[in-house]
């Protein structure tokens, strides 16, 4: 059975040595300052505090401190790793905008319309009335051009969207590195 080692503080330097239960009513040597301590008897020996258990206690306490200084560590890589992902993601929003080619416009339609009216008689125009007080104007979709037009802008919206939240990402992730270095110092 091995026995614990107890940390005994020298009177002369105030170092701790660390001492066998064997060596009580003994004197040693300060391992700091060399003079000679007085070791208690065993009985006031095992009030005093294990070498082991302060070591223990200080593993723990480096441990948690580490834990503590990796915290912005972590937090700083996984916004940069956000603001990535983000900027990312609105770069492909910015190329599916790019690709999208809309062959018309609503002015461009709009115009055709006009182009084509003045090429109409009149008798034809008083037809086209008739019909549309019939039926209505209703369209039963909306024209290709104009979903193609939607569909550009979307994609638009969201690479801005993105951007800003990937601006976001990396400004938390400086004042994250930034509040991680100041609590180093």
């Amino acid at each position: 059975m091995i026995s614990a080692m107890y940390l005994l503080p020298c009177p002369h330097c105030e170092e701790s040595a660390e001492v066998s239960p064997a060596r009580a009513g003994d004197q040693i040597p300060c391992p700091h300052c060399g003079q000679n301590i007085p070791v208690p008897k065993l009985g006031e020996l095992r009030q005093l505090p294990t070498a082991e258990g302060d070591a223990a206690t200080e593993k723990s306490k480096a441990k948690a401190a580490e834990g503590r200084a990796n915290r912005p560590t972590v937090l700083f890589t996984a916004l940069g790793l956000l603001a990535a992902g983000l900027f990312l993601a609105a770069a492909f929003c910015v190329v599916n905008w790019a690709t999208i080619s809309v062959p018309l416009t609503t002015e461009g339609h709009i115009d055709e319309f006009r182009q084509a009216y003045k090429e109409v008689s009149s008798a034809q125009m008083i037809r086209e009335w008739e019909e549309i007080n019939r039926n209505g104007v209703d369209l039963p979709a909306m024209y290709q051009y104009r979903v193609m037009e939607l569909d550009k802008q979307a994609w638009l919206t969201n690479a801005g969207l993105f951007s800003g939240a990937g601006l976001l990402a990396v400004i938390g992730a400086f004042f994250v590195g930034r509040s991680g270095r100041a609590s180093e110092v």
